[in-house]
């Protein structure tokens, strides 16, 4: 028991012991001229000192308890509130869901920062990939100038591959941010459908893959964030293209837009290698590449994350169905909004 203890136990009930004496002191004073003067004030003072010492043994005994049983919650141990005040109890319940409120947040923190860290860590892998190719394809040229047309184009590829991979590393770190960056509004979808398809007109011919859009009315509007749907839409288009694999027979994505109800509907549908149905279930968990990741070794399981982050932050609702080489189909739910309502 330490003089520290003491000392905060009498200072917190410094006011009580002030007014305890007065109190007395005042009775005494009273019974002594208005009621008889032969009352021995030591007598009453004495009986006073006597029923304060044997209160504030009581007392210290419960504030040394109560003090053990505080302390015991900063090394996360569940205490009992039998025998505290309303007040002490209030107290205890108090720290108890400040405490696991921060316990919860730190949780969360701790598990962003290891996914982050382990994004990073295979972000750096995947990004020495198109690097040890690019350096492949110069030491080729090298010993073979005349084929320098064809290595520029290599080396081109490359390096759509290295843009590619870095802005899905800065999606990914922007996502902790979105609030700061999200503004919602009505918008075209047919129209912003139709640019990014232009956008990636290069990648459509050299795949030899081919967009149909089917879409019942011409002006759908719907609400969400421009930028951010751009995101998701590209990273969907993106792996329809990689995946098609068309090789020397051309095939297509069909763009389906319609609408349900108070919602529009996108839907994006390949007609590439598919997917697994046992890997159907996790295509939306971080760095999870499955099957087709072992055979495209440009997977780096964070694009279908990334998207299904974006949709659930915009509150779109995001589907995917897939059968083995028979295609991908993506869906987007939207909330629509009538043309008439936008200004």
């Amino acid at each position: 028991m330490s003089i520290k203890l003491f000392r905060d136990f009498l200072r917190d009930h410094f006011s009580f012991t002030l007014v305890y004496f007065i109190s007395h002191l005042l009775v005494s004073v009273y019974c002594n001229h208005y009621i008889s003067g032969n009352i021995q004030l030591l007598y009453l003072l004495s009986i006073s000192v006597y029923v304060y010492i044997l209160f504030m043994c009581f007392r210290f005994i419960k504030y040394v308890s109560t003090r053990r049983e505080i302390q015991r919650l900063s090394e996360n141990v569940e205490i009992e509130e039998k025998g505290f005040s309303c007040e002490q109890q209030s107290i205890i319940s108090m720290i108890h869901r400040i405490h696991h409120t921060y316990q919860d947040q730190i949780y969360e923190i701790k598990a962003q920062a290891d996914s982050t860290h382990k994004f990073i860590s295979q972000w750096i892998h995947n990004l020495k990939t198109p690097l040890s190719v690019i350096d492949l394809i110069l030491q080729n040229y090298n010993m073979n100038t005349t084929g320098h047309a064809l290595a520029l184009q290599h080396i081109g590829e490359e390096k759509d591959k290295i843009l590619s991979m870095l802005n899905q590393m800065l999606k990914f770190f922007r996502l902790e941010h979105f609030t700061r960056d999200y503004t919602p509004e009505p918008i075209h979808l047919l129209e912003s459908l139709r640019a990014l398809i232009n956008s990636k007109r290069n990648q459509y011919i050299y795949n030899n893959v081919y967009p149909v859009i089917v879409c019942e009315e011409e002006n759908v509007i719907v609400m969400t964030d421009s930028k951010w749907n751009h995101a998701m839409l590209e990273q969907i288009v993106t792996n329809a293209i990689k995946y098609s694999d068309a090789g020397e027979e051309a095939k297509s994505i069909h763009f389906h837009i319609k609408q349900s109800g108070d919602q529009v509907v996108l839907s994006i549908r390949d007609e590439g290698i598919g997917i697994e149905k046992v890997d159907l279930q996790r295509v939306f968990q971080p760095f999870f590449t499955g099957k087709n990741g072992r055979t495209h070794h440009q997977a780096t399981g964070i694009g279908l994350y990334v998207c299904s982050e974006i949709a659930r932050k915009l509150g779109h609702h995001l589907t995917i169905s897939s059968e083995v080489n028979q295609g991908t189909e993506v869906q987007i739910a939207y909330l629509s909004k009538l043309k008439e309502s936008v200004t």
